[in-house]
């Protein structure tokens, strides 16, 4: 059972949040990687995704995969015959969904740290299953790139390919592309993502425990409570405390 049952905007929710003050590097124009997806396409027979956070704008182009699976009748011709509708989440199997939300949370946050050049470095590397035309899942590798303005993640561009792993599903990783080197679970500090405030009221949220009960536990007003959790929903990019515990026990958190 999935614990993402809308997923459409369920990908990018928290991302599209952030304060967008500086503007992206000429060097990573939203124009050049529309190019950059859209050549994609074509070489790769790829279905390519990119989301400008900023305006919420999406360009999908479409290559092979997309003609293979249903989502489209025809390859997209050029860089600007994107379409603006994604549906690949909807054919995605709900635990690669989940996978991917929480590879993209971890990568979201590490990045946080780290400098606009080294942001380029790294990305995301996992296989879902995708549902095709018949109705049977096949495998699909899924790449996910970031690339930042001044001060945020700007853009995302997913790029998604056939696979050759057809036994089993492999573990999905962050490299870094400059080395070669795959990052640990070590390297994710995911105790910063909250505060202690807030692991402590989710942890009071997963025993059940209502808004007004937490806070008389914890001696703190019912609408800070009511703060604190919606700040928790943003930061693991969820819809619901339920949600947010679930990802939390995942990511280790509480």
């Amino acid at each position: 059972m999935t614990i993402f049952p809308k997923t459409e905007n369920q990908a990018s929710m928290g991302l599209f949040e952030q304060e967008f003050k500086g503007e992206l590097d000429p060097k990573m124009s939203l124009e050049k990687y529309r190019h950059v997806a859209f050549v994609l396409s074509v070489l790769q027979n790829s279905t390519t995704v990119l989301v400008d956070l900023k305006t919420k704008a999406k360009y999908v182009y479409h290559g092979g995969l997309s003609l293979y699976v249903g989502l489209a009748e025809e390859k997209t011709g050029s860089p600007q015959g994107s379409a603006a509708i994604d549906n690949i989440p909807q054919i995605i199997h709900p635990d690669d969904l989940r996978t991917r939300h929480l590879m993209e949370l971890r990568l979201f946050h590490f990045l946080k740290d780290k400098t606009l050049k080294e942001r380029l470095d790294y990305h995301i590397i996992l296989v879902a299953r995708v549902l095709n035309k018949d109705k049977q899942y096949i495998p699909v590798e899924l790449k996910i790139f970031y690339a930042s303005s001044t001060d945020s993640i700007q853009l995302i561009l997913y790029q998604y390919s056939f696979s050759t792993n057809t036994e089993r599903l492999p573990t999905p990783i962050i490299i870094n592309s400059s080395n070669g080197s795959i990052l640990s679970n070590n390297s994710f500090n995911t105790q910063k993502i909250l505060t202690k405030r807030e692991i402590q009221i989710l942890k009071e949220i997963e025993v059940g425990r209502a808004s007004k009960e937490i806070s008389r536990h914890l001696f703190i007003s019912k609408n800070t409570v009511d703060r604190h959790r919606q700040n928790i929903m943003t930061k693991l990019r969820v819809k619901s405390a339920i949600e947010a515990c679930h990802i939390a026990k995942m990511m280790g958190i509480i």
